[in-house]
């Protein structure tokens, strides 16, 4: 029988806690990223087929895969999903400033924490013949990485050499998205799903670099530190004598976001066609910006121990950050030596992430200029997921796949915030079914090409060389068909 028929049957109060519990873990998880900074990978079952699941979705996953699957899932079902993600990332520097010291085995882009969780959780609920409901809490994108392997104290040789590039980034992004869908036909759906979608973000960089802004800032100081001199001349002098900052920015913002699906089922050919729309989403971030300075630099002597500090504090800022929008067209067969066969076609318009304007709140006697712009002209990305999977007895099913992603960030962009190429991903996976339950897990190797970068722009920055990055993905899911009946649908 279904929950509607039968609620006592639940136990609602330890389930409650559940949730709870699985939410507190969720918000405060760190994410890591795929293409770009998007995460593919929101669903046991669907992570083990290399995401391709648009044809396919039949379990709580089809929220993010696509929502119009909801509608062929009978009674009331609850799903959580999780994996952690290890990443080794190596930087190889073409050139140094003199006297750096680069660790044997390049600079670690992955420092603290080595390793990174991310959770999701959706539920569905049969309302009628005609109409399902249900709610997925979810996170399509996300950043985490960190090349601070040193502390604001070390010599400047043993500093990250990339550090006024970026030193650490983090984004989290979670989509809260109810959703609606409804049977056109006994083998055809559509869904809706409108979604409050929340973004946070930090971004930090060492600041003052002696042939970059500090030079601007030295021009600045030259009337006042060598009145007499050629201000462009004393400015490079005294960008060499100025302290190394560290500059922290993290801000937040909700917005509304979208999501589409529809699912057709050709019964006769146990073909199944699916596609999905997710919409892009423009933030309107607020928050802080915050500085930090070394306090052993020879200008200290002539300018005093605040002064430089002062012309930085700690202040309001504003900032823009779009998520691009991402299609999927999908097609699954079963009809063959009992399987399932899914291939799918992604498309996600990075074109439009531009760059990240942030814009500061005290200029006036200070060295904050109005705007910096973090400038990334990422492009547009495509790629195909392929997808199998075989019940192997009436409990146990096994599962694989294979993608290629082709990186959307340009030469350009490469760096501590992007350390991106396109990858090989191959993905392994298997579950088990215990009545109304059902647990899985999957494994995921993404093998990053090797990446040389020599944009001659950036030699001042010091992120021209090779990276070289691997991630491991271990991951699980749980899902449960509520009032005790069977999970399989079958």
């Amino acid at each position: 029988m279904s929950l509607a028929r039968n609620p006592e049957s639940i136990d609602f109060m330890h389930l409650k806690k559940f949730v709870w519990w699985f939410a507190i873990w969720f918000l405060s998880s760190q994410q890591s990223y795929a293409s770009g900074f998007s995460i593919l990978e929101l669903g046991g079952r669907a992570a083990g087929m290399g995401g391709a699941f648009a044809a396919v979705a039949d379990d709580g996953s089809a929220l993010f895969y696509n929502p119009a699957g909801i509608s062929f899932q009978r009674g009331t079902r609850f799903e959580m999903d999780g994996f952690v993600v290890k990443g080794i990332s190596h930087f190889f520097p073409t050139a140094t400033p003199r006297g750096t010291i680069v660790p044997e085995e390049g600079y670690n882009g992955i420092v603290s924490p080595k390793v990174q969780f991310l959770g999701n959780m959706y539920m569905t609920k049969e309302l009628s013949s005609r109409w399902t409901a249900g709610f997925g809490m979810y996170s399509p994108n996300g950043l985490g990485d960190n090349w601070t392997n040193f502390n604001d104290s070390d010599p400047p040789g043993e500093k990250f050499v990339g550090r006024y590039a970026g030193n650490r980034g983090r984004m989290e992004n979670i989509w809260l998205q109810p959703t609606l869908s409804y049977k056109l036909t006994d083998n055809s759906s559509f869904a809706i799903g409108p979604a409050l979608v929340y973004l946070h973000i930090m971004l930090e960089q060492s600041i003052l670099n002696p042939l970059d802004d500090a030079k601007v800032f030295g021009e600045a100081l030259a009337p006042l530190i060598l009145p007499d001199q050629d201000p462009v001349l004393a400015g490079r002098s005294i960008a060499r004598l100025l302290p190394e900052g560290r500059a922290r920015f993290a801000a937040k913002d909700f917005a509304p976001g979208i999501s589409f699906g529809y699912l057709y089922k050709h019964t006769a050919s146990k073909t199944n066609l699916g596609a999905m729309w997710r919409s892009p989403v423009t933030f309107h971030l607020k928050g802080d910006a915050s500085f930090a300075f070394t306090d052993d630099y020879p200008l200290r002597a002539f300018v005093g121990a605040d002064t430089i500090p002062n012309l930085f504090p700690k202040q309001a800022i504003k900032g823009a950050f779009t998520t691009p929008y991402t299609w999927a067209v999908g097609v699954a067969n079963s009809a063959y030596w009992g399987s399932t066969f899914a291939v799918d076609l992604l498309f996600q318009n990075y074109a439009r992430f531009k760059d990240i304007p942030i814009n500061f709140t005290q200029t006036e006697g200070t060295a904050t200029p109005p705007e910096v712009r973090f400038q990334f002209d990422f492009q547009n990305a495509f790629f195909l997921r392929t997808g199998w999977e075989k019940r192997l007895t009436e409990k146990t099913i096994v599962r694989a796949g294979y993608y290629y992603d082709k990186s959307a960030v340009p030469e350009k962009s490469v760096g501590p915030f992007f350390p991106d190429s396109s990858k090989h991903v191959g993905t392994v996976g298997a579950s088990w079914q215990i009545g109304n339950k059902e647990i899985s897990f999957f494994y995921q190797g993404a093998k990053l090409l090797a990446r040389d970068v020599q944009v001659p722009e950036n030699a001042n920055l010091w992120t021209n060389g090779t990276y070289k990055t691997f991630f491991h993905l271990f991951g699980f899911g749980f899902r449960m068909r509520m009032g005790g009946e069977t999970i399989r649908t079958d």
